[in-house]
């Protein structure tokens, strides 16, 4: 997915005005061929999101991975109406209207309704595995999976989950919307503490849905300032500390912030000896979301965290240039701001004043 939303990237510079016009170019001077060169590139991984993530939830809940990617293939099979043709008023596509009031259409760009249908599936594989005699194991249980979950995925699962999720994203993206920054302020503030309980995970949801729905992500646009602060918290710790161990951890864990995996930074240095470091990280993180939802920043791909995530930016100039200024801005307030004010008192005393402690 990430890969993709490079592709992605490259494909909004190449493909904009401003570039073709330097080179004396138009979007109608690229040929055909090209262009669906470029879309199979592009479009394909959200085109088949749900056998994807199918296939990830099989692999995940001990299930047969393959046969996660056919029932997720049967999830946007080319003989259901298209979600998006659906939803667009003009296609003149209509859904299948099943027993005269459950509507039946393809589930492209829906998450939560191919994770729950992975879930599931895999669940009931291993219980039919664990009865079915081994001579027909081989075919009836992916006979029996197929079937039994295809039927709930389409008819059950599939329309009451598609209400769900659909309202997970309204209500994100009415709180993207909060004008005045305030909305991009409250996720900056929310994020931090829903990695600190593993909440975190379901921000993925919602941004795949939007992605595959819009082809923008801003929700992980006001997220990943909480990287930067905490990657600024933890080096400022790092720097001013007089001990020995906590310097080498907080320059591991600076350095694996930096590079998207922020556990360490988290809760091996900025929440490990005071409260203090934790606030100024979250308040940079709340102050750098609400900067960029003023400037209306966005990326159009997701899995990208930190030092690398500017790479979501790269299809306008203008969205990148803005988001490395505040990242920058964010990442040096939050180093200065713990500096000075919040690092830890027991981080300044060096090992040997402890020893001595310790040993009256």
């Amino acid at each position: 997915m990430a890969a993709t939303g490079l592709f992605l990237g490259l494909k909004g510079v190449l493909t904009s005005d401003a570039f073709l016009g330097l080179i004396g170019k138009s979007i109608n001077d690229i040929p055909e061929y090209l262009l669906t060169l470029i879309s199979v590139l592009t479009d394909t991984a959200f085109a088949f999101l749900p056998a994807l993530i199918c296939w990830s939830a099989f692999r995940k809940f001990g299930g047969m991975p393959v046969i996660g990617f056919v029932l997720g293939l049967m999830l946007v099979s080319p003989a259901l109406p298209n979600a998006y043709a659906v939803a667009d008023i003009n296609s003149g596509v209509e859904p299948i209207i099943a027993f005269g009031f459950i509507p039946i259409v393809g589930y492209q760009g829906s998450v939560l309704t191919a994770l729950v249908v992975g879930f599931l599936g895999a669940k009931l594989e291993k219980k039919l595995r664990a009865i079915m005699p081994n001579a027909l194991d081989l075919i009836f249980t992916p006979f029996f999976v197929l079937l039994s979950m295809m039927i709930t995925g389409l008819l059950i699962l599939g329309p009451l989950l598609h209400f769900v999720e659909a309202g997970l994203v309204t209500v994100v993206t009415q709180l993207i919307d909060i004008p005045l920054g305030i909305g991009g302020l409250l996720i900056g503030f929310i994020y931090p503490l829903a990695v600190m309980t593993g909440m975190h995970h379901l921000f993925i949801m919602i941004e795949t849905t939007m992605l595959a729905n819009t082809g923008f992500n801003p929700l992980i646009t006001l997220c990943a300032m909480y990287g930067f602060a905490n990657a600024g918290t933890c080096l400022g710790i790092t720097v001013k500390a007089k001990k020995s161990t906590v310097k080498v951890t907080g320059a591991s864990a600076t350095a694996t912030q930096l590079l998207g995996v922020s556990e360490p930074a988290l809760f091996g240095v900025v929440m490990r000896y005071s409260t203090k470091p934790l606030y100024v990280m979250i308040a940079c993180s709340a102050v750098g979301g609400a900067i960029l939802s003023l400037l209306n920043v966005q990326a159009n791909s997701y899995g990208l965290a930190v030092v690398l995530s500017p790479l979501m930016y790269i299809y306008d100039w203008s969205q990148l240039l803005a988001y490395l200024v505040v990242s920058v801005i964010i990442f040096v307030a939050a180093f200065i701001i713990t500096y000075l004010f919040a690092v830890p008192k027991e981080v300044m005393v060096e090992e040997d004043e402890v020893k001595v402690r310790n040993a009256v």
